[in-house]
């Protein structure tokens, strides 16, 4: 397959986010092939394709889960020059896996969102508590407070968890397929949510019309290099989506909407 980059002269843009070159491989096998892509500030931005493409490892990179110096960038500096601490006052990360190994009430979890704002020895602030409300209005499970993770459902707890990175106030949300799990109507709620919260957000998603009908930009990869990058509705093209995943699409508005089917 014939990789084509696609880059506008963006100086003036702000990005919050860069990869330069970055290339990853395990066992001799090639994961990441000198990815550059460019994140920017205030936008949300989809990562898209196939499966075993290299979004998941590029998030890894993103998270600081993953290391590999002088080629991921927060704001300019290297992320590895940023504490841990320091990087998750900025950046709140919902990985595509989710290890609970404690039965916590919803409240409890939410909350600690708040941990880098939390001062040694000292309880959560009521101003802490207030956030972490807001945080289960905006996700609709205020009324599932007190419920225990035990007792819900992977959908429920997904949302739990999406509440829980809003809870931190973020810069910058990375979000590793968090819609698996979702019913229809909670994929779209956590869209909205996203688009009203304001800030910057990449998120790795397998539902393109999600993606095109709510990120501004998006960043597609074919093992593991980046295809195309650009404003979602420019590239997200029917043709150019056959090429990535080898099945005709057809891409058609309805009341405003953009939709693609395949």
């Amino acid at each position: 397959m014939h990789i084509t980059f696609v880059l506008k002269n963006q100086c003036n843009m702000k990005y919050i986010m860069e990869v330069k070159n970055l290339s990853y491989s395990v066992n001799k096998k090639q994961i990441l092939n000198d990815v550059t892509a460019q994140f920017t500030e205030g936008k949300i931005t989809a990562i898209i394709g196939p499966n075993g493409s290299g979004k998941s490892t590029l998030m890894s990179f993103l998270s600081k889960t993953r290391k590999s110096a002088n080629t991921v960038f927060f704001r300019g500096k290297d992320v590895n020059d940023i504490s841990a601490r320091d990087y998750s006052f900025q950046v709140s990360v919902l990985p595509q896996q989710q290890k609970i190994n404690a039965d916590f009430k919803v409240e409890d979890v939410v909350i600690m969102g708040r941990f880098p704002y939390k001062k040694q020895f000292c309880d959560y602030t009521k101003e802490d508590r207030r956030i972490a409300q807001d945080s289960m209005k905006r996700v609709g499970i205020e009324n599932m407070a007190t419920r225990r993770l035990s007792q819900m459902s992977g959908g429920e707890i997904q949302r739990v968890m999406i509440a829980k990175a809003l809870a931190q106030e973020p810069e910058l949300i990375l979000m590793d397929e968090p819609t698996n799990h979702l019913d229809v109507k909670y994929k779209v709620a956590l869209m909205e949510t996203l688009r009203s919260y304001g800030k910057t957000v990449i998120v790795v998603l397998h539902d393109l019309s999600l993606a095109v009908q709510y990120c501004d930009d998006a960043v597609i990869m074919v093992d593991g290099q980046v295809f195309k990058q650009g404003n979602t509705r420019d590239i997200m093209q029917a043709d150019m989506l056959e090429s990535v995943f080898g099945v005709p699409f057809v891409k058609f508005e309805h009341n405003n909407r953009i939709y693609i089917n395949y």
